[in-house]
Formats: C-alpha cells, structure tokens, sequence
C-alpha cells in the first residue's frame, strides 16, 4: 500500500493507494476537492471507495460532502461527532496559548467558504475495523479535541493521529484546543498503548516513530 499525503489549504488529503482501491484520511477545507481529484487523474484511478474523517473540523473534513457526490466514496467518522458532521458544525471548543487565533479565524474562513454538512454513511466505535471496505484498518477513540476524533491504525503498524498530536520537531499532545481537556491525556495513553510504528500527523507532512510516540507526555 502506498501513502500519498496532498497538502490543501489549512489541511491536506491521506490518500492510501491499494490495488484493490483507494481510501481517504480527511479531506481539508471546503473547495480543496479538486486537489484530490487531480492526484486521482495521475494515478489513473477511479475507485475511491471510502473517506474516513477523524474529527469534525473545518480544516478535516471540509471537502468531504462535494468529494462523495463526486466519487460515490462512503464516509465515515465516530459516532460521537456524527451529528456536527451532519450539521456542518465544527466545535473548536476551549483554547490554550495561541489556540484563541482560531476560535477568531473560523467565522471568517466560514463566512468565505461555508461548511457544506457531510453525514457520514456509517459510523465505528473503538476497536471496531475498515476490513469491510477492504482496508485493514482499526479505529481508536481518542476524544478530547473533539467527543468523536478517533486515530485510525493500519496493520502495517501505521497510525494517522490526526489532531491528536502536533509538531514533528518536537511533538506533544494536542494543547491547543479540546472540547475536554480532561480526555487528552487518556486519548494519548490509549494510542501509545497500541504501539504504532510510525505516526502520521494531521498537518504535518513529517511522521514521527512510535519510539518518539512513547516519548510524549500530556
């Protein structure tokens, strides 16, 4: 299976290539849809079977709605964020050090380019897995950012840890923004415990090794 990580605004795409098809770690911004479709374009390829949003965020799953009536790819996300996604909502809940610049920055980048709501096809719960669509794939709830954000764990030993975690440099738990700051700590905990190998963040590029995972602290 072969990563493609496409930058796209205040986010980017995970595309995972697989003979048997493609799939999708969040999708951006509203209006970034045509990025993926070019790299879909490259590849050749038509087949994109499922989206899968790790939180409902703006920035997360923004293109989703436009890239299903697009594709006819499924979406899925956890149930505890299934409703925002349903309404288009985003909650950033509270902030920390210069988390405030988003609680600003969202209205406008809404007013701009509105949310269009994406409710999701199917919803998992924790330990619940994508084998179904074809991807080997477990879903780990890590609710603190938002109630449903979820990692998402390959079998390869591959986790895309979403908001989870930030900065390749020198990476720490989320301290920007969590509707329950009380639930990062545990969320953290719950993803060292399945000892990935490789960590993938939402906007990084840059992975981390499960060796620097086990190296953050809350």
């Amino acid at each position: 299976m072969k990563l493609h990580i496409l930058p796209a605004g205040l986010g980017q795409f995970f595309l995972l290539e697989d003979p048997h098809g493609l799939f999708l770690i969040d999708c951006s911004t509203p209006g970034k849809e045509d990025v993926l479709l070019a790299k879909l374009r490259e590849l050749g390829r038509s087949d994109l079977k499922l989206i899968w949003i790790t939180h409902a965020h703006y920035d997360h799953y923004g293109s989703a709605a436009a890239l299903r009536r697009l594709t006819g790819a499924r979406i899925g996300a956890h149930p505890a964020d299934a409703d925002d996604l349903a309404r288009g909502g985003s909650p950033l809940g509270s902030p920390r050090g210069y988390g405030f610049l988003y609680l600003l920055g969202q209205p406008l980048a809404r007013r701009i380019h509105p949310l269009p709501p994406a409710p999701p096809d199917f919803t998992l719960e924790d330990g619940e897995t994508l084998e179904r669509f074809g991807l080997e794939a477990t879903v780990l709830h890590t609710p603190g950012h938002t109630p449903g954000h979820t990692c998402l764990l390959l079998a390869n030993g591959t986790a895309f840890a979403a908001d989870l975690i930030g900065s390749p440099r020198r990476p720490h738990a989320q301290n920007l923004l969590a509707t329950d700051w009380r639930q990062i700590p545990p969320s953290l905990a719950h993803l060292q415990a399945a000892h990935p190998q490789v960590v993938y963040m939402g906007h990084s590029r840059r992975p981390i090794t499960g060796q620097a995972l086990q190296g953050i602290r809350p």
